[in-house]
């Protein structure tokens, strides 16, 4: 991580062609940028929703490790879709990923995405530390 006025940059897998940072970590919180199902090279990696939910789920993961976070750390996602009808393909894939005691999660439906992407995810996540397990208990 790059560290910035008090912020660490997370500059693990940027998109190219895109200026942003993937996730940006003040204190022990990470708010992650819009994650998409592509591959390194920046394509999709897949037609539907299914697939591209699955890899944006991957880089959101691999993002978070970069911070020295996981999925178990997210708190809050908010998930981006093309159409309400692929809520349900989209849901089954993220409880891969989230099988139990899943993060807030909010899903709006706008009429395009970057890419002609099917789904889009952004994400915010809290270091699991002692200190915050104890003001939680």
């Amino acid at each position: 991580m790059e560290v910035l006025m008090g912020r660490e940059l997370i500059v693990r897998g940027k998109v190219p062609g895109y200026r942003y940072s993937p996730g940006v970590v003040v204190g022990d919180t990470a708010y992650l940028a819009g994650h998409f199902g592509v591959d390194g090279e920046g394509k999709l990696v897949a037609d539907e929703v299914a697939g591209q939910g699955r890899r944006a789920l991957e880089n959101l993961r691999s993002t978070l490790e970069a911070a020295g976070m996981g999925l178990a750390d997210v708190v809050s996602m908010r998930v981006w879709l093309t159409t309400y009808d692929d809520m349900p393909a989209f849901d089954a894939v993220y409880g891969e990923f989230f099988e139990t005691d899943p993060p807030a999660r909010t899903a709006f439906m706008v009429e395009r995405l970057p890419l002609g992407a099917a789904v889009e995810l952004d994400a915010i996540a809290v270091r699991d530390s002692a200190e915050v397990k104890a003001r939680l208990a």
